[in-house]
């Protein structure tokens, strides 16, 4: 369905959109808004703990945007070369989640607590936290950022579509996160609950009776029985918040802002109870809240690799010692091994020192025939790397798995990353000159690597430490790409650098090479020169790499290829600025929206993309083109700009060859810029459709359909659903279109008994027309879950305490005991201690000694005596199971009335008298003297800001 750009950003104003809303009036406060403001705001308090810890100052932004933060979080000035990009995708991959239960669960009661659905709700919330908690554990971040979007989707649900605002409470309701407490005064079938309004406003249509009794109902969203609420829609009132600009309450009250402020609230308790549960480190690694810059090796391990092996060992100690302490160090680090018949291990890991003892402990051996597993390990690279990370495989044989190619390729498209192809099978020739044949076999690599924006380089095993360069190049948290073409025709291409990009240096891959450079005076330098008046150059196999000197490399460059073969271009520097873009596309329902395409957009029919540009305030002449692979442009867009940094793209049917987008436009200071997008577009006639998750436990099996939808394409169409963990038991491999040129296929998914709790996978569904040489692909992510967690809380009992403090707080001092259990429960991890400080600092410590002793009913337990100087403003301290479950001490700083009502901390655990405490034999106790200068923990963020 065509919809025009206007109707697009009318359309973003007044629903619950994907995007967040170029209008600043309260109608446009959405589940983006929502989740945007909690994950920044909980986000800012875990990066200043962490600061703390590190002995560091933490400097909160003034403007709280993804930009902002991430500079604060790593202490990076806003001169300096941070892109945020890299965040920006993952926060998007949050709300994505988010939005997408309006459209996949539109109709469902449960997800939104439609229809009095809250028992049900807070179900569907606990199996989603569950999800992330167990997800987290295992270090599948992606998985846990997906099912967080989903679950903050109904939490924010709730307060919108009940009556919780209209009964008068003031807080978030602590039991929908609570499935062991009773959720109470829920209306019954029986129970009438509002008035039988039928027009468009309703005022006081909730019963004065549900309110005097505090009965706890929702809205019917379809067939509203009679006596009970309505939702609400365009034709009739109801008790539905969705939207702004209705009737305030007496005292002024917008209830739609109301609502608002509960679902952030709500979704900031949640995200603050995951932080304590596992940390900050963790909490910031899962939001992306890290360096961006991934260090990602599939190496070969086979026998033939004894030299690579020694160049990998080198180039690992050499990248990690380099970087180290600077903002470019790699939070993450992943080695993926691959023989034959053997794939793995993989080790991800943000220790650089593990990363070294890994690498260092291969020994190669195997192989025996030339082709290898190759593909397999690039798979588990791109299921376990974070998108648009930059992966370097070396090899010195062609792969032997080709049937993955298809599965790699889509991997590759849907997660954005780049494949550069370290091969040393380069032929050798007698002559001086260099070999004007590539190697035949490296054929797949040269098209992964092109479709996804990296390069092959053709080397031999005792060049290949000279081309690592290219690696280093790429160890940066600003990597952008300028230019990216392949051709095999000699031509001349122009390119744009602007005064923010730093370290700009070009790619050359191909064979028999001259090339003409020419900087915007009229300077030129041509490839005889290693070292000329333009830049350095260094050649290598296939590979030519200039870099630019410093100095004023700002205009429009040319430079001139000849080549009687295939070559490749690509033009990188170091900047802030950046673009994110996706592919949109229009959704109806209740709460129509917009959201991404996660697959190959259509082809031939017009398109909608959402282009986020980072590490600048504003920008003027905004345009956004669809350019070939070789370089021609092919389509030009409409732009809108919906807030600073976020704009729609209009693109009218989209081209049948790949493409990439290139983003030009002009910043504040009138510099003109361009960006290129690196992985390339491959548009389809064919959509292939299966529900986003599942969620199994161990031992469980289950039929999973799925869907082709076709346009123009007729006869068979060859399917395939393919997992790394073999989790795919038989899938329909065959299709016959319809009529209607679409088909339903089905898998099988079984889950082994023995499958740890918390792991995830990726099963790549695939189709694909011979005939028409069309193909396409959707992913379907499956977590195992076991069904029996334990989701009761830790709890936690005041044994003795001392807590009366004077004014001033002087040198005194107060302290509390506290006995943490988690009864016949998983068992306690560890206590976790947060501070809020005063804002004059301070020099005293605290201390905390800690006791494992048995609790009253003999189940191991944590005895905690904390002493800190009344100067302190308050303490959180929690106890958290080995699930994940945080429980909440209960307990207040006491001081004279003059000074005001006593600070309290926020508990949602109910402590009890405690008696029979016996320490364990031998008593093991632990004192830990923190400064609260480095311990210290802001758990108290700003006001709202609407």
């Amino acid at each position: 369905m065509a919809y025009s750009l206007l109707f697009l950003c009318a359309l973003i104003g007044w629903t619950q959109a994907f995007l967040p809303s170029p209008s600043m009036d309260i109608e446009s406060l959405t589940h983006d808004d929502i989740t945007k403001q909690a994950l920044l705001e909980v986000g800012m308090d875990a990066c200043r703990e962490e600061a703390e810890k590190d002995g560091q100052t933490f400097n909160p932004p003034g403007l709280l945007t993804p930009d902002s933060l991430l500079r604060a979080c790593l202490g990076v000035s806003e001169d300096a070369d941070l892109s945020a990009s890299k965040f920006q995708e993952l926060l998007n991959e949050i709300i994505t989640e988010n939005i997408l239960i309006d459209r996949d669960q539109a109709f469902s009661s449960v997800h939104h607590f439609n229809d009095e659905a809250i028992e049900k709700g807070r179900d569907i919330i606990t199996q989603g936290v569950s999800v992330v908690k167990a997800s987290v554990q295992q270090g599948n971040f992606e998985a846990a950022r997906r099912a967080l979007g989903a679950v903050t989707h109904t939490i924010q649900d709730f307060y919108s579509h009940s009556n919780w605002f209209e009964l008068g409470h003031l807080d978030p309701y602590p039991n929908l996160l609570r499935p062991d407490l009773p959720l109470q005064n829920l209306a019954d079938a029986n129970t009438p609950t509002c008035n039988d309004c039928q027009e468009k406003v309703c005022p006081n249509v909730i019963l004065p009776e549900t309110l005097s009794t505090n009965t706890l109902t929702s809205g019917y969203l379809i067939s509203t029985p009679q006596g009970k609420c309505n939702h609400g829609d365009s034709t009739r009132g109801g008790i539905s918040k969705d939207f702004g600009g209705g009737e305030l309450t007496p005292d002024g009250t917008d209830p739609h802002l109301a609502a608002f402020d509960f679902a952030v609230q709500a979704t900031k308790h949640l995200l603050q109870d995951i932080r304590i549960a596992f940390g900050s480190r963790d909490f910031l690694s899962m939001l992306g809240i890290t360096r961006s810059t991934v260090m990602c090796f599939v190496i070969d391990t086979t026998g033939s690799m004894t030299d690579d092996m020694a160049v990998v060992r080198s180039l690992t100690s050499k990248l990690i010692d380099d970087n180290r302490g600077t903002p470019n160090e790699p939070s993450l680090y992943i080695l993926v091994e691959f023989n034959d018949p053997g794939v793995g291990p993989v080790t991800s890991t943000t220790d650089p020192e593990e990363m070294k003892r890994t690498v260092n402990s291969i020994r190669v051996s195997g192989g025996g025939d030339i082709p290898e597993l190759s593909l397999s390990g690039i798979r588990l690279a791109l299921t376990t790397a974070p998108p648009s990370s930059n992966i370097y495989v070396f090899t010195d044989a062609p792969p032997k798995d080709t049937e993955l190619l298809d599965t790699v390729t889509s991997l590759m498209e849907s997660t954005r990353s780049t494949l550069t192809f370290m091969l040393t099978n380069a032929l050798k020739t007698r002559r001086r000159r260099r070999s004007a044949l590539t190697n035949p076999t490296n054929s797949i690599y040269q098209q992964l690597a092109q479709l996804s924006g990296g390069q092959a380089i053709e080397v031999t095993k005792d060049t290949l430490s000279l081309a690592t360069a290219v690696i280093e190049d790429s160890i940066t948290s600003s990597l952008v790409t300028v230019l990216q073409v392949d051709s095999t025709q000699p031509k001349t291409f122009s390119f744009l650098l602007d005064p923010r990009l730093q370290n700009v240096t070009l790619y050359i891959t191909g064979l028999s090479i001259n090339f003409t450079l020419q900087n915007p005076a009229g300077v030129s330098q041509d490839n005889t020169a290693g070292s000329g008046p333009l830049a350095s150059v260094f050649l290598v196999g296939n590979l030519y790499r200039l870099s630019l000197n410093e100095g004023n490399i700002t205009g429009r460059w040319q430079i001139t290829i000849r080549s009687p073969q295939a070559y490749s271009l690509r033009v990188t520097g170091r900047s802030a600025l950046n673009l994110v873009p996706q592919f949109v596309e229009v959704f109806d329902g209740p709460h129509p929206g917009f959201a991404q395409i996660p697959a190959r957009p259509p082809a031939g029919q017009d398109a909608t993309l959402l282009i986020t540009v980072t590490g600048v305030d504003m920008l003027f002449g905004v345009e956004v083109s669809l350019v070939s692979a070789d370089g021609e442009l092919l389509r030009n867009t409409s732009v809108t700009r919906l807030r600073e940094g976020t704009y729609l793209a209009r693109a009218l049917q989209l081209p049948d060859i790949p493409f990439t987008l290139l983003l030009m436009g002009q910043e504040a200071d009138g510099w003109p810029f361009q960006r290129q997008s690196s992985t390339q577009i491959q548009a389809s006639q064919i959509t292939v459709q299966v529900q986003r998750t599942v969620i199994l436990a161990p031992g469980e099996s289950i039929t999973v359909p799925f869907t082709v939808e076709t346009r123009g394409i007729e006869g068979a169409i060859n399917t395939s659903a393919r997992d790394d963990q073999r989790f795919v038991t038989a899938f329909t491999s065959r299709l016959i279109l319809d009529a209607a040129g679409n088909a339903t296929g089905n898998m099988i998914l079984s889950i082994p008994s023995g499958t740890p709790s918390g792991t995830t996978v990726v099963v790549t569904v695939e189709a694909v027309s011979t005939a028409a040489r069309q193909s396409n692909f959707a992913l379907l992510r499956v977590s195992v879950i076991q069904r029996d967690m334990d989701v009761t809380p830790p709890v936690c009992h005041v044994v003795n305490e001392s807590l009366d403090c004077p004014v001033p707080c002087g040198n005194a001092t107060w302290e509390v005991t506290l006995l943490m259990t988690d009864g016949n429960g998983t068992g306690l991890r560890y206590p976790h201690i947060s501070i809020i400080i005063p804002d004059t600092p301070i020099n005293e410590t605290s201390t905390a000694i800690i006791d494992q002793v048995k609790d009253e009913n003999g189940y191991n337990a944590t005895l905690l005596t904390y002493r800190a100087s009344c100067c302190v403003t308050n303490v959180e301290i929690s106890a958290v199971d080995n699930e994940g479950n945080v429980g909440r001490c209960d307990f207040s700083i006491r001081r004279p009335s003059t000074t005001g009502p006593p600070q309290t901390t926020i508990s949602s655990t109910i402590s009890h008298p405690a008696s029979n405490i016996s320490p364990t034999a031998p008593s093991n106790s632990h004192r830990i003297t923190v400064s609260l200068w480095t311990t210290l923990l802001l758990l108290a963020l700003t006001a709202l800001m609407l």
